[in-house]
């Protein structure tokens, strides 16, 4: 309209248009008044401009700031939490025998390399406790040494006398079974020319008894011839004649008691009965060494079971230098321990332990040095067990370590990392602690192993982290979605 007015004002101006210009220009111009007035007003104050314009940039900062800083809308997308920690390898470094320290190379944050020698200790008493274990297994090798130069011959010589033993006794068992026979026969001839003789013994004496009766009779005769001689009634010629018949029948007397001695003497077979005597001893002899040689078996195969038992011996020497071996062995691995090498290569963390300090071979004991890995940095965070479905073991993570803040009032930039372990029980599983006396629930933690992507940042462990777990939907959705 304006514009109209305008293309027309050239051919003369009316009335009733003019008055309507006017009218919207005033209008115009008083719906212009307050703005220009507090334009005016703001140009006559300035610091009500800068008022404004700090207004609008703070809210647009803080706008910023509350959704990339503060991460108010990840916080409801992804998880989210403040309770990280920075991880790292550490080695403690203990003592394994009980000694003086002798020198300390290294100082606390000081780089060492793997093998690297970090403590000698004092190693005169192990060093004699070695020498004493190695003179025992050296003493325990020697006898060894001797039983089987000894052994082999001892066994061959036992066994040789127990079959040599063995054999004699053989032998005299012989003798004595031969002696047994020997001794029968004897004592059945013996028996039979007692008979013999017993019958000869009687002959002769049946024939004495007859002289004695002829000796008696003569000497009757002659004592009646005597009489008569001497009363005249008989010659002198029958005198001498029953004389000389007395003392045939007194030759024939004493004949017949000479054969009776010579019988009672002498056996007809040229043996007596002390030849059984003779042989019975034999017998006994016989016995007495067969006896004793089975003795001298018995000792023969004690003789081998002793050798025997040298073979058990053997054995047991054998085990005892094992163990010798193994005292040994301790005695130099204690000796190695006196001197203490870094594990791996890394960094000194902590050192407690001086010069001419005793340390002790107690695994309860304190460490004296701790030896950190700076190339094993991870993060250890802790998510909430209504969190943790959403979290996946190869997810993207924002890592903010709180002493590498690059804004003042936020986080800065994000390092990166990915989710690696997801831990199968609760921190408070972890921590081994006794159940409450009366149970309250609370929600639990379950404890996430975060690797670093990005270059070394210089962490130091222990330092605190927060974090976020890129996620992509919930373990509900996934599960729809499968099914």
């Amino acid at each position: 309209m304006a514009g109209q007015v305008s293309s027309q004002a050239p051919q003369g101006p009316k009335p009733g248009s003019t008055q309507k210009e006017s009218r919207s220009m005033a209008e115009k111009a008083r719906r212009r008044l307050p703005l220009v007035a507090l334009i005016r007003r703001a140009v006559g104050r300035p610091y009500l401009l800068m008022a404004a314009v700090v207004l609008v940039v703070g809210a647009i900062w803080f706008t910023r700031l509350a959704l990339q800083e503060f991460l108010l809308i990840d916080r409801l997308i992804n998880v989210y939490t403040n309770d990280a920690q920075i991880k790292m390898d550490a080695y403690p470094i203990k003592a394994g025998v009980t000694a003086e320290v002798l020198e300390v190379l290294v100082k606390e944050g000081e780089r060492v390399q793997k093998d690297q020698v970090l403590v000698r200790l004092v190693p005169d008493d192990l060093q004699a406790e070695m020498r004493r274990a190695e003179a025992v297994a050296e003493g325990i090798q020697q006898q060894i040494d001797e039983l089987r130069l000894e052994l082999p011959l001892a066994l061959q010589q036992a066994r040789n006398e127990l079959a040599k033993a063995q054999a004699v006794l053989e032998t005299k068992q012989s003798g004595y079974r031969r002696a047994e026979v020997l001794l029968d026969v004897q004592r059945d001839r013996t028996d039979k020319m007692l008979r013999e003789h017993g019958a000869s013994l009687e002959a002769v004496r049946a024939n004495l008894r007859e002289h004695e009766t002829a000796v008696r009779d003569a000497e009757a005769n002659l004592q009646r011839m005597r009489s008569l001689a001497e009363e005249g009634i008989i010659s002198q010629d029958r005198l001498e004649v029953a004389h000389t018949a007395y003392e045939r029948a007194r030759a024939r007397l004493t004949a017949g008691q000479e054969q009776v001695r010579q019988a009672q003497e002498h056996y007809p077979a040229g043996d007596s009965p002390q030849m059984i005597r003779v042989h019975e001893k034999d017998l006994q002899r016989q016995q007495a060494e067969v006896k004793e040689q089975r003795a001298a078996l018995e000792a023969a195969r004690t003789n081998l079971q002793m050798v025997e038992l040298r073979e058990q011996r053997l054995k047991v020497l054998d085990a005892r230098y094992k163990e010798a071996q193994a005292q040994v062995e301790t005695a130099r691995l204690k000796l190695a321990k006196t001197v203490m090498r870094s594990p791996v290569d890394g960094v000194v963390g902590q050192r407690n332990i001086e010069p001419g300090s005793l340390v002790r071979g107690d695994a309860s004991n304190p460490p004296l040095l701790i030896i950190h890995d700076p190339e094993t940095r991870w993060i250890e965070a802790n998510v909430w067990e209504s969190d943790i479905s959403r979290v996946r073991v190869g997810r993207p993570v924002d890592i903010w370590v709180d002493a590498f803040k690059t804004s003042t009032l936020g986080r800065g930039k994000p390092f990166r990392g990915r989710v690696v372990r997801i831990n199968p029980t609760t921190s408070s599983e972890i921590s081994g602690l006794p159940p409450e006396r009366f149970f309250t629930r609370r929600e639990q933690k379950v404890p996430v192993k975060i690797s670093l992507d990005s270059p070394d940042p210089g962490w130091r462990a222990g330092l605190l982290a927060e974090v976020l777990i890129l996620v992509d939907d919930g373990a509900a959705a996934q599960e729809q979605r499968s099914k």
